[in-house]
């Protein structure tokens, strides 16, 4: 009878271990699931994608509370000739031009300054051998360039291969597209309703 006893106690347990050990299974992967950032990227080439359907974007977001933490939209310009104004010296770079948060737009990892916010108007990033080219260092934010669109003050240098600038957009289309949400659940799903509705 004890032997009996001692054996449903054994399982007894051993179910319920089980059942803890899955419910902490779960709640982890929940957690990874709805607890964390998520970002969508789309390739919107050939779509007719213009900024001025991400400025309608942002209103509905915000109406209908979609879980957007930020978003980019992107179009890769022709190569430019760019000018240091400080050092005189020249070079060219394939302007990157992007409507919204910069740093999703090419995902570059920042080497100094900043991205530049939003609403900053006439600055830009360049990449790591632009700034060598142009002033032979890196630490160059606040530096200014001229390129074929005016005058840019440097926000922050970035570190991705080749000669990159890239600068805010405040027309014109869309070729790339990331939405950064709070959680990844039903994220895909959101983008794709945005691009169908557009």
């Amino acid at each position: 009878m004890k032997g009996q006893k001692r054996t449903i106690v054994s399982w007894f347990l051993a179910i319920l271990l089980s059942a803890i050990a899955a419910a902490a299974g779960g709640a982890a992967v929940w957690h990874q699931l709805s607890g964390r950032p998520y970002c969508v990227y789309k390739d919107c080439r050939g779509l007719g994608l213009w900024v001025e359907n991400m400025r309608q974007w942002e209103e509905q977001m915000e109406a209908k509370d979609l879980g957007v933490i930020r978003m980019a939209g992107w179009r890769i310009g022709t190569e430019q000739a760019i000018t240091s104004i400080s050092t005189k010296r020249k070079g060219t770079a394939c302007v990157t031009w992007v409507y919204g948060s910069m740093e999703l737009a090419g995902s570059a990892e920042l080497l100094w300054g900043r991205f530049g916010l939003e609403l900053d108007k006439g600055y830009c990033v360049i990449s790591e051998e632009l700034a060598r080219d142009l002033f032979g260092s890196t630490d160059v934010a606040g530096e200014s360039v001229k390129t074929e669109d005016g005058t840019m003050v440097v926000a922050g240098v970035i570190d991705k291969e080749g000669e990159i600038l890239m600068a805010p957009a405040a027309d014109g289309r869309i070729e790339y597209l990331a939405v950064e949400f709070d959680s990844r659940i039903g994220a895909e799903e959101k983008v794709k309703r945005l691009l169908e509705e557009y």
